[in-house]
């Protein structure tokens, strides 16, 4: 689809960048991973697009990703010169780097890798032993060691042809050497892997549900860097889910990864990395409902919940550990979620925070979800993916479970009679719905070929609607009036889920970042493409603003012309 337009002016920038941040002549985003293949499996496209962006882009790699291979220093070289081809690839550079040792608390040290022709462009290597090493000191599973005793030490393995030293780690010296991997970087975002991956999934890796250096990586920057801003990417589970990258940034992607393919004679192109590169998901991306009515917003960076507006944000005290992509708004009423149990609070203005709680436990323990939440009469009910791995729903006086399973994502909307319906998503790339009733809820048929690869987002009121990407990253909206079935497809080549909201006719508005990576409005009349923003933006329910994050991770506001596009107010 050709854009009528391809400029978009930034209105307001609501969070000031750190004095780091602001000196820099560019953002700086910092992956942090177990293993050489890691980022350009399961971080891209975002990946390639940070370093075309020119931004300043370090992946560090905690493993040397030897494996059970001999002789190891020779296939941690082999990785090494493979993480080399891929960045230069996606660069659009020549596979030319400059290499020194850079120099880390305690006396130990890192390989850095700087690309030539793009020196921000960098690479490190912190060669601790991967999982799977039996030579490796104490035997396998060296990084699980490191995570359950301080006490345990291991020795690195130098690539060959380094010229580093070998030198012991313990948890203190590798998380102090995160911390100054992060001086050293200054990220503005930082990227990593997933903390706690779903236990339904992968379930042949037992207890971590994924490799064991994937979990143990993201939990090392977790306690490292608590205060960051990180994006959790999930890992081997995405399989598991439907395909949800556009076709050219899939050829982007595996050409990328083919470099690296050339150097490491252990991967290819086919199964499973052709599962992982056709996906790319977060474990908490933001959502479309962090921006509720008159242009206030809130999310949650580090330890914080940070809520804001055109005049500027502040930090909102909060009596629990909020958790990161839980804020959603339903009217006026804030939504978060305690970090550790999930447990959802909410909080009118000017009001105290109260607990709404969470479902009851059940097996096996999925992670509940991000709320979606509708005010009906007066009162307020929301919905969530609960420990079972399917629906529940609170409707102001308890919880009852609607049912289903494999559910991914949940979505409240109300209807101009008052109905309150209920969406969820499966990792089947199905869709369920529910219609609530005093009996908590009664599940419905959904129209043949509903097939979403993420999120679903919706709009309430005489012009209930629905609206989600598909596996070609082209985007389809649901209406009440035609019994659920499509009234729209866009071809949209999105990389995130759908924001949504109505104009004065009732047409849908969408809100998506697209596959260069850029904000893009599509209106009844056309599209207007802006500048390159990070994850998914949101609508406010009127459709009059659209919110994301810019390339720094702070959040920025646009307010959307009578024609759909975002334009400025000068």
């Amino acid at each position: 689809m050709k854009p009528v337009a391809a400029l978009i002016l930034l209105l307001v920038v609501v969070l000031p960048a750190t004095p780091a941040a602001a000196a820099a002549e560019r953002p700086s985003h910092l992956q942090v991973v177990a293993h050489p293949d890691d980022d350009m499996l399961f971080m891209a496209p975002d990946l390639g697009l940070s370093i075309r962006s020119g931004a300043r882009v370090t992946t560090v790699f905690i493993t040397a990703g030897e494996s059970d291979v001999e002789p190891a220093a020779d296939y941690a070289a082999d990785r090494q010169a493979g993480a080399r081809a891929a960045f230069a690839a996606m660069a659009r550079a020549p596979d030319r780097w400059d290499r020194s040792v850079l120099e880390l608390p305690g006396g130990h040290v890192a390989e850095l890798h700087q690309l030539r022709a793009r020196p921000r462009v960098s690479l490190v290597f912190l060669g601790l032993p991967d999982d799977n090493d039996a030579n490796a000191t104490g035997g396998e599973h060296a990084l699980i060691r490191l995570w359950r005793d301080p006490s345990e030490r291991v020795r690195t393995v130098p690539a060959a042809g380094s010229g580093i030293p070998v030198r012991a780690h313990d948890r203190g010296s590798l998380l102090s050497a995160l911390r100054r991997l992060r001086a050293v970087f200054e990220p503005d975002l930082v990227r990593t892997q997933d903390p706690r991956p779903d236990p339904r999934y992968q379930q042949q890796w037992q207890r971590f549900q994924d490799h064991p250096d994937h979990v143990i990586t993201a939990r090392l920057v977790a306690e490292a860097m608590p205060d960051a801003l990180v994006a959790h990417y999930r890992q081997y589970n995405t399989a598991d889910t439907p395909p949800n990258l556009p076709a050219r940034v899939l050829a982007d992607k595996r050409s990328a990864f083919a470099a690296y393919t050339e150097h490491d004679p252990r991967v290819g192109l086919g199964e499973p990395y052709a599962s992982w590169l056709a996906r790319m998901r977060q474990r908490r991306p933001l959502g479309a409902r962090w921006i509720g009515d008159r242009g206030r917003y809130a999310y949650v960076r580090g330890d914080r919940l940070i809520s804001g507006d055109r005049t500027g944000e502040s930090t909102v005290d909060t009596p629990f550990a909020p958790r990161a992509g839980s804020a959603v708004f339903a009217g006026s009423t804030l939504l978060v979620q305690q970090r550790r149990t999930g447990a959802v609070f909410g909080r009118a203005p000017g009001g105290e925070w109260h607990r709404i709680g969470a479902p009851p436990p059940r097996a096996p323990g999925v992670e509940i979800s991000r709320p979606a939440a509708v005010e009906v009469a007066g009162r307020l009910v929301l919905a969530v993916r609960d420990r079972g791995g399917g629906a529940s729903v609170h409707d102001g006086r308890g919880w009852c479970r609607l049912g289903g399973s494999g559910v991914e994502s949940v979505s409240a909307l109300v209807t101009a009679s008052g109905q309150v319906h209920v969406l969820a998503t499966t990792a089947a790339g199905g869709m369920l719905r529910w219609r609530l009733s005093g009996s908590c809820g009664r599940r419905v048929a959904v129209p043949d070929g509903i097939r979403p690869a993420g999120a679903i987002a919706t709009t309430s009121g005489e012009h209930a609607q629905a609206a989600f990407r598909d596996e070609r990253g082209d985007l389809v909206v649901l209406a009440e009036r035609s019994g659920w079935r499509p009234v729209l497809r866009r071809e949209a080549e999105a990389l995130s889920d759908p924001a949504l909201a109505v104009d004065a006719a009732g047409r849908p508005l969408l809100a998506v970042r697209n596959g260069a990576g850029r904000l893009e409005v599509l209106s009844a009349t056309g599209s207007r493409t802006g500048p390159r923003i990070q994850g998914g933006p949101a609508l406010d329910p009127s459709g009059s603003l659209v919110a994301a994050l810019d390339d720094r991770g702070a959040p920025v506001l646009w307010s959307v012309g009578d024609e759909g596009a975002p334009v400025s107010r000068g």
